[in-house]
């Protein structure tokens, strides 16, 4: 009923009584009775299913029909609460859009126009870094957290004229692994209402990965949207830290889109730091080889073109057309700080 909802509604009507309306007073009242947890919500949830499944199991005496009947009820209720919580987002006016970006007319030089600019971008951030913050221990294990970016996302959201609202949590989630085994890096659970990251990665990787999921919290679902918010966001930043990881995780996706001979002939002007944290990022990544990556991607993509994002899992990449043109059109929004640069670290 709720796929038939989002299939045969008007797209104006989530827009306008959705994402403007119900999900956001779903927002700010979830935020405000539950965002002070000191746990991800996710346990608790899961701690209820399995008391739920045991309950079941003692109940097989009212016959296989019966349980059947209730593990589908029980799987409906999921996917209802999906859509109600978050999934009516993916009907929204896409962010794209909304800031007048056309990302087929980006063409290829544009494009190493951009990564030659996240390069120097790159360079200097990692210029401005502290000494203590270059050391092995700074790159994979200095402390960061949602607490840290909140105020940068919702700068940037801000910037945006996007719904900022609320106080959207992104926690660490334990084994370390467990994510990256799947490829991926952090993920936003609706019936938790939080974002959340892999506790293996790396410190440097933490900011611009908060970040993208913090922005689903917001109700961006494209992933190369939330992408971009992560660039903002931390392009924004007062902090050293969190401008150094978004540089660097964002210039690993322009880099992407360039031929090996491009990325050769820049990479070696850059400073030890982010050559070790590149190097760091490789080593950590092969503590954790996928698991059935070919299964997982065309699943996960089929997902995303499903529910209207245009190339699937190609639209992570969709970040680097989209700051080259956001930069390009619409240059009159800051994106370096204001102020002189500090540290909360």
């Amino acid at each position: 009923m709720t796929i038939l909802m989002s299939s045969f509604i008007p797209d104006i009507f989530f827009e306008r009584w959705y994402y403007n309306g119900l999900f956001r007073l779903i927002r700010m009242v979830y935020d405000t009775l539950f965002g002070w947890l000191p746990f991800p919500m996710i346990y608790l949830i899961v701690i209820l299913v399995l008391v739920r499944i045991i309950k079941w199991s003692s109940e097989w005496k009212f016959g296989i029909g019966y349980q059947l009947t209730r593990a589908l009820g029980g799987i409906a209720w999921v996917i209802v609460l999906f859509y109600f919580l978050w999934g009516f987002n993916y009907k929204q006016i896409p962010l794209q859009t909304r800031l007048g970006l056309n990302l087929d007319e980006v063409t290829s030089e544009e494009v190493e126009k951009e990564f030659l600019r996240a390069t120097e971008v790159l360079k200097k951030e990692a210029q401005d870094l502290p000494d203590h913050y270059t050391s092995d221990n700074a790159i994979a294990s200095l402390d960061i957290d949602d607490h840290s970016l909140r105020p940068d996302v919702e700068k940037a959201l801000q910037d945006l004229n996007v719904f900022n609202k609320g106080r959207v949590r992104v926690r660490q989630l334990w084994p370390k692994g467990f994510l990256l085994r799947w490829s991926t890096a952090g993920i936003y659970i609706p019936h938790a209402g939080e974002g959340h990251i892999d506790l293996g990665l790396l410190s440097v990787q933490k900011p611009f990965t908060i970040a993208h999921e913090m922005a689903h919290g917001y109700g961006i679902t494209d992933e190369g949207a939330c992408n971009f918010i992560a660039w903002l966001a931390c392009s924004q930043s007062r902090d050293k830290w969190i401008r150094f990881g978004g540089a660097l995780t964002y210039w690993r996706y322009a880099a992407a889109e360039m031929p090996a001979e491009k990325v050769d002939a820049v990479i070696h002007t850059f400073d030890p730091v982010v050559m070790r944290s590149l190097q760091l990022i490789r080593a950590n990544d092969k503590k954790y080889p996928d698991i059935l990556p070919t299964i997982r991607d065309a699943i996960y993509s089929s997902y995303l073109k499903g529910h209207g994002v245009k190339g699937g899992l190609e639209s992570y990449d969709y970040v680097v057309l989209m700051v080259q043109e956001y930069l390009e059109y619409k240059s009159d929004v800051p994106v370096t700080p204001k102020s002189p640069n500090t540290s909360t670290y």
